[in-house]
């Protein structure tokens, strides 16, 4: 069988408590102790050891061992702000030849969803980036959350992407197999690659869940698993947090890790990157998904846009597009764009699990002050260039 392993990797710029009264005194809006040591911590205890850990698989698999990672420009920014040591592992990663480097909004953003134009612009700046750090162009797309419909597909292929990725949702899949090529209606030259939910999810979540009827989980029964699979190509795909951070060391994740990808090429598997996957296969059948679907428990963007507080932000923060860009100020731009990363939305949600304020209405009320403080900013940069340009006319 073939297998395409894709791992994710991101981390928000979280604010600072922003109150009312810091609105017109300063922009700086990100908690960048607090950013520094939550990289720091993932760091030691996923990115390095997880990236060790591949860098040795691939070296003992003479190269057969092959993989993907989406790593958002903000993650990659913070690494070389605060840990030039993770870019230096991610970049011998990069020289192995066997790590494939997908496309992303750069910012993590749900642009997709509100501004085609924008994330267009967001994945290109991500592509340079890409190129400019590993030397290397993506061909492939992993949206925000995997976030994925008709609309957002034909956008990647306006945008020269060969394939993208999604969820193998209930929602999306219909009676599609999981483990083949497909293509939105229309859109035959960018091809779909279908995330096994099923699969993912095993690795990702009940591996280390007690109730699970299959815990503890050996990891050659999860090779036979992908063995007898059918279909082109089985795609897993999850955060890298797993290895390390949302699985500890002390449940034996890495050696887990360390015994699972000899034991699946052991029983003749073949690894494969998503770029290798569109070349090799053609597409089996059309998804139609009218409807953005996600990653999430429920396959939908509500973690993001389901109350009145995120979409009053959404709304706003979408709204400054405009102007922001008719500023031409890289800085202020690129403060605005950082405002758009789905964390900031989802941090608006009770049910998340990571956020680093009290509630949130805490979060909510953060982003909206420094997004009111850049309203003010954006107008007086207008204010400057409206005169700039009556003074040349006079």
């Amino acid at each position: 069988m073939n297998i395409s392993l894709t791992f994710h990797a991101h981390q928000p710029n979280r604010l600072i408590a922003y109150d009312f009264f810091k609105i017109g005194e300063h922009a700086f809006y990100e908690d960048d102790l607090l950013n520094a040591q939550v990289l720091s911590q993932v760091a030691e205890r996923c990115y390095l050891p997880a990236n060790r850990l591949m860098r040795q698989l691939i070296e003992l698999s003479d190269g057969k061992f092959r993989f993907s990672l989406a790593l958002s420009g903000v993650i990659l920014e913070q690494a070389m702000h605060h840990r030039p040591d993770l870019l230096l592992s991610f970049r011998e990663l990069a020289d192995t030849g066997c790590v494939e480097f997908l496309a992303m909004p750069y910012y993590a953003s749900l642009a997709s969803l509100y501004s085609p134009g924008e994330f267009a612009e967001q994945v290109q700046e991500h592509i340079d980036l890409i190129e400019s750090l590993f030397g290397v162009q993506p061909t492939v797309l992993w949206n925000t959350g995997m976030l994925y419909s008709n609309a957002i597909a034909a956008q990647a292929l306006d945008m020269g992407m060969e394939g993208i990725m999604a969820d193998g949702n209930r929602q999306m899949m219909s009676n599609l197999h999981p483990n083949d090529l497909q293509c939105a209606p229309l859109i035959a030259n960018t091809k779909t690659i279908v995330r096994n939910r099923h699969l993912s999810n095993d690795l990702a979540n009940n591996r280390v869940d007690p109730s699970w009827t299959e815990y503890p989980l050996s990891p050659y029964t999860f090779a036979d698993w992908i063995t007898k699979q059918e279909g082109q190509v089985v795609n897993i795909s999850m955060d890298y947090e797993t290895l390390g951070e949302r699985q500890p060391d002390s449940t034996g994740v890495f050696e887990f890790w360390r015994t699972l990808i000899p034991a699946i090429l052991f029983e003749g598997n073949r690894f494969m990157t998503p770029g290798e996957i569109v070349h090799e296969f053609h597409s089996t059948g059309t998804i139609d998904c009218p409807q953005p679907t996600s990653c999430s428990t429920f396959g939908t963007t509500s973690q993001w846009n389901a109350n009145v507080m995120q979409q009053e932000a959404l709304k706003k923060i979408y709204d400054l597009e405009e102007p922001v860009k008719a500023s031409r100020d890289r800085d202020m731009i690129h403060v605005w764009r950082k405002l758009q990363s789905a964390d900031h939305f989802h941090y608006m949600e009770k049910s998340n699990g990571f956020t680093p304020y009290p509630s949130p209405y805490d979060a909510y009320i953060y982003y909206m002050n420094a997004l009111a403080d850049l309203q003010v900013r954006v107008k007086q940069e207008a204010d400057m260039i409206r005169a700039m340009e009556s003074k040349n006319l006079a």
